[in-house]
């Protein structure tokens, strides 16, 4: 008898999917999840809908890049999951943070700080 296969978890298949949206350059990898990296460029509704993700990660700002028009253009595509937004150390990450859950709709936003430089 052939062994039955589980969740997703059981086979070793990530069940989180995460889509990292910046200039193109390649996401990290994770056994946990399954991530795709995107140009903001390419976000469409055909992209959107192929990757399925259960959480969009992007940076507060780039030298091409803002979250507000990340968010906004989410928001016209009725993605309605969870955001993560990169940040550097900010002096009121709240009020940042009051601001980009203003452009958000249906979507939750939390915000990630670092001292990393974004790029």
């Amino acid at each position: 008898m052939p062994p039955q296969q589980g969740p997703p978890e059981a086979t070793g298949t990530p069940s989180r999917r995460i889509l990292y949206l910046a200039g193109g350059e390649d996401a990290a990898t994770s056994p946990d999840a399954m991530i795709f990296s995107l140009p903001f460029a390419q976000l469409c509704p055909a992209e959107l809908a192929s990757i399925a993700p259960d959480l969009v990660v992007f940076p507060l700002f780039s030298a091409t890049l803002d979250a507000v028009v990340v968010l906004t253009r989410l928001k016209e595509l009725d993605y309605r999951g969870r955001c993560l937004v990169l940040t550097p150390r900010l002096p009121k990450p709240h009020l940042i943070e009051a601001e980009l859950r203003s452009h958000s709709g249906a979507m939750q936003i939390q915000l990630l700080t670092s001292d990393a430089p974004l790029t």
